[in-house]
């Protein structure tokens, strides 16, 4: 499988940081080399996180919390990005405020070499496209996404910022997922369907009726099984 990589995913004038350093930040980590290897990255400086203590993490460091990060930002004369590293979407969300609070407006968008891409697909700031992830055709994809290992997107899909679509769940042609879905392991969305913002789809579901927002929906074919609190 081949990278259709276009001039906003090669590197040229900046450096970035990773945002969170736990599990999923590590797969991140070594996309990013991965990436650096072909010359297709731009310079990690290392990780903002919240919890963890400065010093070393993999072969980078914790550089500090979101005050370094603004003092950071203030510092540089070189301009500077960020790609969130976490799966869960409200966390997501959260520090992606954090850092523009922080002064940091711009988000680095990162494609996997083994990623395929069809034509006439646009992808949002800030969005990660893992190993074997697919999107084929006439199709956008929102800001901070995540299409995460073998996850594949048809034609004429429409999916929110904040998404999550999780390994190996596929999404048929004409969907439509709202703002911070998430989307369980091995799920099927079938052709047509919509899902609402922040509704959650189990691992293993088949959606073949369009879901509302908030909700939770489970098995095959999938049923809501609650309604999620409204946020806020």
């Amino acid at each position: 499988m081949n990278a259709r990589l276009s001039a906003p995913f090669v590197p040229c004038d900046f450096d970035a940081v990773l945002l969170a350093g736990g599990g999923h930040a590590a797969e991140v980590y070594s996309y990013w080399r991965e990436l650096e290897a072909r010359g297709l990255a731009p310079r990690l400086l290392g990780i903002i996180d919240e919890v963890l203590p400065v010093g070393p993490w993999n072969e980078t460091h914790i550089l500090g919390d979101f005050g370094t990060l603004a003092r950071l930002v203030a510092a540089r004369g070189v301009p500077l990005r960020y790609l969130t590293a976490v799966g869960n979407n409200r966390l997501r969300q959260t520090l992606v405020a954090k850092a523009e609070a922080a002064g940091l407006k711009e988000a680095y968008t990162l494609v996997h070499p083994m990623t395929t891409i069809g034509q006439h697909v646009s992808l949002g700031e800030g969005t990660l496209l893992a190993p074997g992830s697919l999107v084929t055709t006439r199709t956008r994809i929102g800001r901070h996404c995540l299409l995460n290992v073998k996850a594949s997107v048809s034609h004429d899909c429409e999916v929110g910022d904040f998404v999550n679509l999780n390994p190996g769940c596929t999404i048929c042609g004409s969907v439509r997922i709202g703002e911070g879905a998430f989307i369980g392991a091995g799920a099927t969305v079938i052709n047509g369907v919509s899902i609402g913002q922040w509704t959650v789809v189990g691992a293993g579901a088949v959606v073949v009726r369009n879901l509302p927002d908030f909700v939770t929906a489970v098995g095959v074919p999938a049923r809501v099984i609650k309604r999620q609190p409204l946020p806020g």
